[in-house]
């Protein structure tokens, strides 16, 4: 072993270093290829350049000078390769980039997005509105991710009774788009108040399982409310356009359906203290129309008695003097009869002397009634006188 020739890894990255730098054909070369994982830091470009079956790091210095690309598009940069000895990484270093056209996976993703959008899938009427308070979430993403404990603390951070259900699935790799959408089938019978689909930021290869077209079919049948927080705030994938609403991140999401008890404690205690206030005023109100109603209906009803109460008086005297009046004739017509009966008073005759005769207890009215010899009482008003019929003599043209 120790007889053998061997070099170091630092001479071998070092030798390759040399090769590359001393290539003359290498120097200031134009490279095509489609644009990927765009970052700028202080003014610097890293990104990916590939085609088909390759790709490159690429890094470009002071980027402000040149064209700055966008990810997904096709460029051409002029600059040399660089085979970092310390790392032995090979990049590109591009010292100027121009504008090439679109690339092949953002011409593909543009129609899949134009297909699926004339097909309705991202109609706005068709999204749902989120539910006023959301008590059961369901979460799908990847467990073992950052992601999952990023919506953990900020819903906990306001809200300490929500339930938070994780649906693991990949969310990058060529198997993730049918995990993605077994997950979200799951988490659509569930029964979840609402779903966040969710996944940090990650280059535009990571991210391509959320532009695929059976996530978007899957997300647009879904019954539940659904939102896509997939990447950064600069991300944008067919999934955001498909789900019933769009976050600029993870964290973002979370935010969006919570709710903070602490706040809701208080605006609840408040609107009980407002409603308490506009009852006792509505109660103040009422009591103070029922008192002035009273003393309307007490005045009315006063006055209403008032001209009752004359008005009786008034029918009252007219009856009286009508009665009085009846009364008086009525006294006079009496003491008119009354006379007339005293004048045909018996007791008054017999006092004047004249006398009533009976024979056997019937009166005597005519000689007829009467035979010499019988005994007759005369009545008078001093008394009584027994006699007998001695002679009986008719006046002239008398008759028995």
């Amino acid at each position: 072993m120790q007889n053998r020739k061997y070099i170091t890894v630092s001479e071998l990255n070092f030798y390759l270093n040399r090769i590359i730098d001393a290539e003359e054909l290498l120097h200031d070369i134009y490279l095509m290829g489609e644009v990927s994982g765009v970052n700028t830091v202080k003014g610097n470009l890293y990104c990916t350049l590939k085609d088909e079956d390759a790709a490159i790091q690429v890094c470009c210095f002071g980027v402000e000078k040149t064209y700055l690309p966008e990810t997904g598009e096709r460029v051409l940069m002029f600059g040399t390769p660089d085979y970092y000895v310390k790392s032995g990484r090979m990049s590109f270093v591009a010292k100027r980039i121009e504008p090439f056209g679109r690339g092949k996976m953002f011409l593909e993703l543009e129609l899949l997005r134009k297909k699926l959008e004339a097909e309705g899938l991202f109609s706005e009427s068709h999204k749902k509105t989120m539910p006023a308070f959301v008590f059961e979430l369901g979460v799908v993403t990847s467990k073992d991710g950052a992601v999952i404990k990023d919506i953990c603390s900020t819903v906990r951070k306001y809200n300490r009774i929500i339930n938070i259900t994780v649906i693991d699935t990949a969310v990058q790799g060529k198997n993730a788009p049918a995990e993605i959408v077994k997950a979200l089938q799951l988490a659509d019978m569930c029964g979840f108040d609402a779903v966040i689909l969710a996944r940090g930021g990650g280059s535009y290869e990571d991210l391509m399982p959320f532009n695929s077209e059976e996530v978007v079919r899957a997300l647009y049948e879904m019954n539940t409310f659904v939102i896509s927080a997939v990447g950064h705030e600069t991300d944008f994938t067919l999934a955001d356009f498909a789900a019933d609403m769009r976050s600029l991140t993870p964290t973002a999401a979370a935010e969006a359906v919570t709710f903070d008890t602490d706040q809701l404690k208080k605006d609840i205690l408040k609107d009980i203290a407002a409603a308490g206030k506009s009852l006792k005023t509505a109660i103040g109100e009422m009591r103070l129309g029922t008192v002035n109603l009273v003393g309307r209906v007490t005045y009315t009803a006063g006055e209403m008695l008032s001209r009752l109460s004359k008005k009786v008086s008034e029918t009252l005297a007219k009856a009286k003097g009508g009665i009085e009046r009846t009364l008086s004739a009525k006294e006079r017509a009496l003491d008119g009869v009354l006379s007339k009966l005293d004048a045909l008073n018996p007791v008054n005759l017999l006092k004047a002397g004249y006398m009533r005769a009976e024979r056997g207890g019937k009166p005597v009215s005519g000689s007829g009634d009467v035979s010499v010899g019988d005994k007759i009482s005369l009545y008078a008003s001093f008394g009584k006188i027994e006699a007998t019929v001695d002679e009986i003599k008719l006046n002239p043209g008398g008759k028995a």
